[in-house]
């Protein structure tokens, strides 16, 4: 069990359960009116909403999967486990600062206010040493792959979008220093950008490469096209957000163009990238597909109907108005339905690494990894999620409110649905059905068999 330890990450389960618990604190805030549409974007509730759906909930989805996935890709290990550790407190800690200063400055207490800049710092040092967790094993490795790369790629934008956030809460809390930061507050929606987009979504781009084709039993070389996807979103993004926070202190048409143009390669590379995913799924070996791979197809619709409503509304001068619907829908459709159809998959993969497979080969029955789900289970709250992700953009659109909320009830309530099974697939609760065997918890990867 002790070489079995060492191949798997020590806080993953722990990352994802923080995240899913702070996926509902949020929904639950939003259910509660606190944040758009009910209040205005720029309310204390609505930002320190935002925060905690992209950094409590995605940052710590996304590192805890990383934490496992890079050492699969280099065959290296993380630099430490203690430094995942490490990551999980800093970015907890500082998550909650965070939002305390927000809801510091909306109610106007200045001594509460410098939480944000205070719990800013903690998640900017959360990041840097997750960076160099995951990025010195991707480095040393030789040669990189195709997902490796544009993982590497993700956290040069994390650690861009971790510093103009720290740049934003101190202009925001930190009167000395607001004279010279504040003029880039106009650039917060690069800074969406450079998190969702360069970050977020080029490393759920590096993942479902590597996981489509591993689980699908397709091609894992993507060839030109995967390559073409890597070069083209990153030179995408790097030009928007680059050429948008270089219009916060000019107007030059030059600089204009080039984020026109930055954004026009975006969706070039999302349309190159939405294609290939086809092709996946459509070269796959396995003749029956797993029902978190099933659902993963509305995650990536919904990136193709966010990137659409985006050229839309930029050709229709109409971005502002439209931004929170396009974030929501990436938030909650695209990474966040794509995160909660994977954890079907990657939590029962994980229990059954720590559970039994240190009993290949012993004699006596292992149950298969996909006895620790029952799919039936799960289709319903997929399809309720991403209904409710649906119903609940087009409510935004339309300026409802309480049409959204109650869109939102279907998303809650198919997310604790979800968390259940999850938890039900830990517990190795209906592999003991079908093999009768007697209850008991898996082992975790941090204890020792």
């Amino acid at each position: 069990m002790a070489a079995l330890s060492n191949r798997l990450s020590r806080w993953t389960l722990p990352m994802f359960a923080c995240a899913l618990v702070n996926f509902l604190v949020a929904q639950g805030w939003m259910l509660a009116g606190m944040t758009w549409p009910a209040q205005p974007v720029s309310t204390a509730g609505t930002l320190a909403a935002v925060h905690l759906l992209v950094i409590g909930w995605l940052l710590f989805l996304m590192l805890g999967a990383l934490f496992q996935f890079v050492p699969v890709i280099t065959s290296r290990p993380l630099v430490s486990q203690s430094l995942a550790l490490a990551t999980l407190i800093a970015l907890e800690s500082g998550l909650a600062g965070m939002v305390g200063g927000f809801f510091g400055i909306g109610a106007g207490y200045p001594g509460l206010a410098m939480a944000l800049p205070a719990g800013g710092a903690a998640v900017f040092l959360g990041v840097l040493i997750a960076c160099w967790n995951i990025g010195v094993p991707l480095l040393r490795s030789r040669p990189l792959s195709l997902p490796g790369r544009m993982v590497l790629t993700g956290l040069a934008f994390l650690v861009l979008t971790v510093t103009l956030g720290l740049s934003f809460a101190l202009a925001l809390a930190a009167p000395a220093l607001a004279p010279y930061l504040a003029p880039l507050l106009a650039g917060v929606g690069d800074h969406a950008l450079a998190g969702l987009g360069g970050w977020f979504t080029l490393t759920a781009m590096a993942v479902s490469y590597k996981l489509l084709p591993m689980f699908m039993l397709a091609p894992e070389e993507r060839g030109i096209a995967g390559n073409s996807v890597h070069v083209l979103a990153t030179a995408g993004f790097a030009l928007a957000v680059g050429a948008g926070l270089a219009r916060v202190w000019s107007a030059a048409e030059p600089l204009r163009v080039a984020e026109s143009s930055g954004y026009a390669t975006v969706a070039i590379a999302v349309a190159l990238y939405l294609w290939d995913i086809v092709r996946i799924y459509r070269t796959r070996k396995r003749p029956v597909i797993e029902a978190h791979n099933r659902a993963a197809i509305a995650a990536f619709a919904f990136l193709g109907l966010g990137s659409a409503l985006a050229i839309g509304l930029r050709l229709t001068a109409h971005t502002s108005a439209g931004a929170p619907v396009i974030v929501f829908l990436t938030v909650f459709g695209w990474l966040g339905g794509l995160g909660l159809t994977q954890l079907y998959k990657i939590v029962p993969f994980l229990t059954w690494l720590s559970r039994y497979g240190s009993s290949l080969g012993r004699g006596g029955a292992v149950p298969r990894v996909q006895d620790l789900v029952l799919e039936r289970r799960g289709y319903p709250w997929f399809a309720l999620y991403f209904l409710g992700v649906l119903l609940g953009a087009v409510a935004g659109l339309l300026g409802s409110s309480r049409g959204f909320r109650a869109c939102l009830v279907l998303v809650t309530l198919a997310t604790f649905g979800l968390v259940i099974e999850y938890w039900r697939a830990w517990r190795g609760h209906y592999a003991q059905l079908r093999h009768h065997e007697p209850a008991r918890s898996p082992l975790l990867p941090t204890q020792k068999g």
